[in-house]
Formats: structure tokens, sequence, C-alpha cells
């Protein structure tokens, strides 16, 4: 039996990929949009633009979201491990129940952020109560930042 080639092997992922796993998207704008469930996994989005987007359930598992704006997106239960958020803007962000890795910490902001039972470090924890723009609170679920994180007073 001869079996078919695989003529783009690039996108090829484990577990069979779906959505926008390892695509380019430099620079778009996602902004409104509803994404609920899809897959970023190892995406390249630099400078794409999330503000306002519905993300609940969505994985960028190690995608690249250097300098991407995330601002008023809702990311409930979204999946952010181990992806590159230097410079990201998650201004007001709902990251409630979400996966989270230390690359939190290299966000731009974080004001307005619900953190509600996200899952991550401690140390990243501690890290974010420590900075100057944890603090403010979230439009859409009227939590503080500093409480979100259970920051000591």
């Amino acid at each position: 039996m001869t079996w078919p080639l695989v003529t783009n092997p690039a996108l090829a992922v484990s577990g069979g990929g779906k959505d926008y796993s390892g695509a380019s998207l430099n620079g778009q704008d996602f902004s409104g949009q509803k994404l609920t469930g899809k897959e970023f996994r190892g995406a390249f989005c630099k400078g794409t633009i999330f503000k306002g987007a519905a993300l609940q359930s969505t994985s960028f598992f190690k995608a690249d979201l250097l300098d991407a704006v995330l601002a008023d997106a809702d990311l409930t239960g979204a999946s952010l491990e181990e992806a590159g958020l230097e410079g990201a803007d998650l201004r007001n962000a709902v990251l409630v129940n979400s996966y989270l890795t230390r690359t939190i910490a290299d966000a731009t902001t974080i004001e307005g952020a619900d953190f509600s039972e996200a899952v991550m470090p401690e140390k990243t924890i501690k890290l974010l109560c420590g900075r100057e723009d944890a603090k403010g609170v979230n439009p859409q679920t009227k939590v503080a930042t500093r409480e979100s994180l259970m920051c000591p007073d």
C-alpha cells in the first residue's frame, strides 16, 4: 500500500492540530471576535490584536504573543502556558481559571486584569503582586486585580 505524501509537514501538529496552530498571524486584528475554544498553539502572533475578543478555553500554548493586545479579552479557562508574552497588553483581561506560567510576568500591563482561580506558580503570583500595575478593578467581573491574585495588603 502506498501512503499519500504530506505536502505541508510544517502544519502537522501533535494531537491533530486545528484552527490557527502554528500559523503566522503577526499584526492581524481579531478585535471583538468570538474565538472560544480555538487553538493558537505555537502560533506567531507578534503585535496581533485580540482586544475585547471572546477567547474562553482557547489554547495559546507556546504561542508567540510578543506585543499582542489582549486588553478587555475574555480568556476564562484559556491556556497561556509558556506563551511569549513580552510586551503584551492584558489591561482589563479576564483570566479566570486560566493556566499561566512564569511568562505572564513579561506582560507590559496587567492593570484591571482578573486572575481569580488562575493556575500559576507561586513565585509568579508574588512577582505580579509586586508590580505597580497590579491594581484596578476588572470592568466585566468587578473583581480587583490584587484581590484576584490574593496579594497581601
